[in-house]
């Protein structure tokens, strides 16, 4: 089925704006994007007024954790999984990035949506993770600590169809007991985990709440790093490795404002300056030109982290940060992609790309808040989300 929306303010993903456009698509993939000032209507099966309203490439969270984190059973697990996957449909999010998951989960279900068996987000999949005995995230991970460990660890993953292997490189502040400052691995054992996924064409990202646990994971190659409160040498050290940002800061976010009495244990964790040190991370990144990805580390905690809303909100925080609304939601499209080497199949609006597509009202380049006012979401180019 062909869809057209006509006269629509649309940002493509890769920094152009089109103040009056056209954009036209169907199963097989974007058709054309043009402007349309003087020209009529476009036709096609279905035909989308879109003035007051902003198109643009379907987002990516490139952080999330598929199905129940700990003590539920694999259906349970499983079961989530496949509804979160569709969840996301909701707010606009085609792609996530699974970032750890128990029981490989989010690999099963990336399977069954690339099968046609399930509806929902494109999965990046991690499955299960890699930590230390007792370390941080271990109830969803395998427990190594030697060198050797970890790279058999990193195959067996490879081994599962894992498009990426998820490190934790610190402690954290999801797991009771461990410290998020405390260093988890050394540079030589998670280089044991980049060199086996680079084997494979396999994407690395390392978790690491700590500073020091990230500088070791910057130094051992790995892809991306997650959470980190960065400083300067880091920045420098990423800039020669080619290293990632992801920052998360919803998260910590949430800790620190959440009132409720389930998560006091992570709150007493945090401190005063966290988020006014991860707004001044995204503002380094900005300055060292270190590549950022938005990811929301949702899925363990819904009170901390809702899924979908916690997206907007990190972009949100971007802008806070002094980032322009263009470049927050270039972190949540073209960018992104590019994090995950799709960026021939998605995260921006050109013929040939996959049809993933958010309809919005409102213009989220003036008001990033405005991106929540979802009105359709479209997956390979079926309408998988309408608020009409």
């Amino acid at each position: 089925m062909k869809t057209v929306i006509n006269h629509v303010k649309l940002y493509d993903g890769k920094g152009t704006v089109l103040e009056n456009a056209s954009l036209s698509f169907d199963e097989t993939g974007i058709l054309a994007v043009s402007e349309q000032p003087e020209q009529p209507a476009e036709k096609g099966d279905r035909v989308v007024e879109g003035s007051g309203r902003t198109v643009l490439p379907g987002l990516f969270d490139c952080h999330v954790h598929l199905g129940s984190m700990e003590g539920d059973s694999q259906v349970q697990t499983g079961a989530l999984a496949a509804a979160q996957i569709w969840e996301h449909l909701r707010y606009g999010i085609t792609t996530v990035r699974g970032c750890g998951s128990r029981w490989n989960a989010d690999i099963t279900v990336r399977d069954m949506e690339r099968s046609g068996h399930l509806t929902g987000a494109r999965v990046v999949a991690s499955g299960i993770g890699i930590t230390i005995t007792g370390g941080h995230g271990w109830a969803m991970c395998h427990e190594c600590d030697t060198a050797d460990e970890v790279r058999k660890a990193a195959r067996l993953q490879l081994r599962a169809g894992a498009d990426q292997v998820k490190l934790f490189a610190s402690g954290g502040m999801a797991t009771k007991g461990s410290d998020p400052d405390m260093s988890q691995y050394t540079v030589e054992q998670m280089h044991a985990a980049v060199e086996e996924a680079e084997k494979k064409g396999a994407l690395t990202c390392a978790h690491a709440t700590g500073l020091g646990g990230a500088k070791c994971a910057i130094q051992a190659g790995v892809r991306s790093i997650e959470h980190t409160q960065l400083d300067r040498e880091a920045c420098e050290m990423m800039v020669r490795q080619g290293t990632w940002y992801c920052s998360t800061i919803t998260t910590r976010y949430g800790i620190v404002n959440s009132t409720d009495p389930s998560v006091a244990w992570m709150r007493q964790k945090a401190k005063p300056t966290d988020i006014e040190n991860m707004l001044r991370s995204i503002r380094l990144c900005r300055e060292y030109g270190i590549p950022m990805a938005a990811g929301t580390d949702s899925g363990f905690n819904e009170l901390i982290c809702p899924l979908g809303t916690g997206l907007y909100r990190e972009l949100w925080l971007y802008t806070e940060a002094g980032l322009s609304p263009m470049e927050a939601l270039h972190t949540a499209t073209g960018n992104a992609a590019l994090l995950c080497g799709l960026q021939d199949v998605t995260g921006s609006l050109r013929s040939g790309l996959e049809a993933d597509v958010l309809l919005v009202d409102g213009d989220p380049l003036k008001d990033i808040r405005q991106l929540a006012n979802v009105r359709m979401t479209f997956r390979k180019g079926k309408l998988v989300y309408e608020n009409l």
